[in-house]
């Protein structure tokens, strides 16, 4: 069996026949120059490379412990390490996500069908016209067909949506993805359509949806300028002032507002339509179920849904625990850290 295929395969979940096929591949792979009797490293998440054990002591310890997930180089088992830079961060998978940019944008778009009448057809209808979502519809549709060039296989949509994902995975700075775009302007023909900057760019992708709002916040944490407080100068509590060098307790005109800088602003990712991508994509829509149809439920804790705290949410809260598709956020993220750098005592 093919090395990647047997990592593909072991990534699915534990007891499935895919991840046993797994399994089997890894060991063949182990295998392949020594004899049966040789007594190898273990792998599994319990042993982490500690332990040295025979082959059928070895395929026990995958089967009901695990692979360890990180280890996604096969170093201690013949696979060539020159081959692969540990230090390396997964590559986007740019050429399925190209085949797949008209369900990208169907994804991003879905949730305004039951508003428009869709069809083959990237034209806006002409009764009655579009709403404004149904605009950005079809732009992105005529945008992902035109290519940059003629006989390109690329459009301008889809190689700033690839852009993007490889500035993502390997951390590029907002300055370095515009100096690239100043180079890929020179350097192919009808390089002048192309945005000329990291922040035109992020107009563009940006119409995929998922975007923050900004809430001004007080200077010492008290409040947040919102909902009755939005028009506010400054704060009800320590009266300090919403914005830069003015002084506590101080209005400003409109006029003033627009020039002057808050002091503090908090990024507000909201959270629905994040759920509604989630839910609307067929990659990620079984993931957000897996917990209750997928998940191997013999009392063995593997799961937050394994959990005395998950069990008695479902007791409490009956009617959440009667769709699967609810989200327990809370229960799901207590104890994540996510900056890796908080103390976890």
């Amino acid at each position: 069996m093919d090395v990647q295929i047997s990592k593909v395969l072991l990534c699915y979940p534990r007891g499935s026949s895919r991840y046993l096929a797994g399994v089997d591949g890894f060991l063949e792979f182990a295998y392949k120059d020594k004899t049966e009797d040789t007594t190898i490293l273990c792998p599994c998440e319990e042993c982490v490379h500690t332990s040295v054990l025979s082959k059928d002591e070895f395929c026990d310890h995958l089967i009901y412990n695990g692979i360890l997930q990180s280890y996604d180089k096969w170093v201690f088992h013949g696979e060539s390490s020159d081959e692969h830079n540990n230090d390396q961060q997964p590559q986007p998978h740019n050429e399925e996500m190209l085949a797949d940019m008209h369900g990208l944008i169907n994804d991003a778009f879905r949730n305004m069908y039951d508003d428009v009448p869709m069809s083959e057809s990237p034209d806006p209808p002409n009764q009655h016209g579009p709403n404004l979502e149904a605009e950005e519809f079809y732009k992105l549709i005529n945008d992902s067909k035109k290519p940059l060039w003629p006989g390109s296989g690329l459009s301008q949509l889809s190689l700033l949506v690839i852009l993007f994902n490889t500035k993502s995975m390997n951390k590029w700075s907002d300055k370095s993805f515009g100096d690239l775009l100043d180079t890929l302007r020179m350097a192919i023909p009808d390089g002048n359509e192309l945005p000329q900057n990291f922040y035109e760019a992020k107009k563009i992708v940006s119409k995929f949806g998922l975007d923050y709002k900004k809430i001004h916040a007080c200077p010492n944490n008290c409040q947040l300028f919102w909902k009755d407080k939005e028009n506010d100068d400054f704060c009800s509590i320590c009266k300090a002032s919403r914005w830069k060098d003015k002084e506590p307790e101080t209005k400003l005109t409109k006029k003033e507002r627009k020039k002057a800088t808050p002091s503090k602003v908090l990024r507000y990712f909201p959270i629905k339509d994040r759920l509604k991508r989630l839910f609307m994509c067929k990659e990620t829509a079984p993931l957000l179920r897996w917990h209750h149809e997928e998940r191997i439920k013999d009392g063995a804790l593997r799961h937050p849904a394994d959990s005395p705290a998950w069990k008695v949410l479902d007791e409490r809260y009956s009617k959440i625990a009667s769709d699967c598709r609810n989200i327990r956020f809370g229960l799901g993220t207590d104890g994540f850290n996510p900056y890796g750098m908080l103390s976890s005592s």
